[in-house]
């Protein structure tokens, strides 16, 4: 099937500005021109893209189109770079929170060093980031998901390691004899509601059905969810690559562990840039103190 390179830049624009109007002022074209480019698409395609409202929505085939419009929009650019013409390169990255605060800093170095290179980095959970390389809003994706999705590869990351980590306050205060019975009735801190590592802990230590009957606090960001464990809000999994900056913060128990697996999923695409920066995050992930995926 041939599909005009300009409509699917097109589709692009509209699911970047979020309405027909800001991508016609994006591409420098009437909002009639547009809605033209996409109904033109949608008849070449055999299904409609996209859901007219605001921001407009991607159906489920306007996703598939998109991921793929993205690709060709960065093999494109890459063409024309070669040809000395074109404008710098863009690519989005997902990563998650834990990876951005840890391990991911040193990669800027090295991106910085990619001439004419526009990233943006999208913070996604390990869980969850999939959806961004499915639906194209990323080209590449640091997830706990080792099972390529279709049209992409999977790379092993390494294993990031969670310590179950206390203030001394907590600890004097809750868990002088460090038990699983104690750990329970002690107040926790979790990275969000969807963060599932401090349950699974409180289970794994004291069994089944264990659940916090002590407050439990909600902390949203990498370092500030550290900041609360130092200052004595609670017990929390923190990266073990993050325990020698957490001042005072003591580690509970040699065995409440917990190891998150950690992949590089990226589009199957011949794209030199794509490559150059999978290199770069796989070989700076092995270098970083993740431990090995069996």
């Amino acid at each position: 099937m041939n599909i005009d390179v300009e409509h699917l830049e097109t589709l692009l624009a509209i699911v970047d500005a979020g309405s027909f109007e800001d991508a016609s002022i994006d591409l420098g074209i009437t909002p009639s021109a547009v809605s033209q480019r996409i109904k033109a698409l949608e008849n070449r395609v055999g299904a409609i893209l996209v859901v007219r409202s605001r921001p407009v929505v991607p159906t489920e085939q306007g996703y598939k189109a998109l991921r793929y419009a993205r690709q060709m929009s960065l093999l494109s650019a890459e063409f024309a770079r070669e040809l000395s013409a074109g404008k710098p390169l863009s690519i989005a990255l997902g990563v998650n929170s834990d990876s951005l605060s840890t391990w991911f800093g040193p990669i800027f170095e090295e991106l910085a060093e990619i001439d004419d290179l526009s990233i943006e980095i999208l913070r996604a959970d390990e869980n969850r980031g999939l959806e961004l390389l499915r639906t194209g809003r990323v080209s590449a994706v640091v997830t706990a998901m080792a099972e390529a999705l279709q049209g992409c590869v999977s790379k092993k990351l390494g294993a990031m390691r969670y310590r179950a980590a206390a203030s001394p306050r907590i600890i004097d205060r809750y868990l002088s004899q460090r038990a699983p019975e104690q750990l329970v009735k002690t107040p926790m801190v979790v990275f969000d509601r969807e963060d599932p590592l401090q349950y699974a802990m409180l289970k794994r230590a004291a069994g089944a059905g264990s659940r916090p009957t002590a407050a439990v606090h909600h902390i949203p960001d990498s370092l500030k969810y550290v900041s609360a464990i130092e200052a004595g809000m609670g017990w929390g999994m923190i990266p073990e690559l993050q325990l020698p900056q957490a001042a005072g913060v003591q580690v509970l128990h040699e065995q409440w562990f917990a190891d998150v697996p950690l992949y590089l999923q990226r589009w199957a695409v011949d794209s030199d840039l794509l490559n150059k920066i999978d290199g770069i995050l796989v070989t700076a992930a092995r270098h970083s103190g993740l431990h090995l995926i069996a």
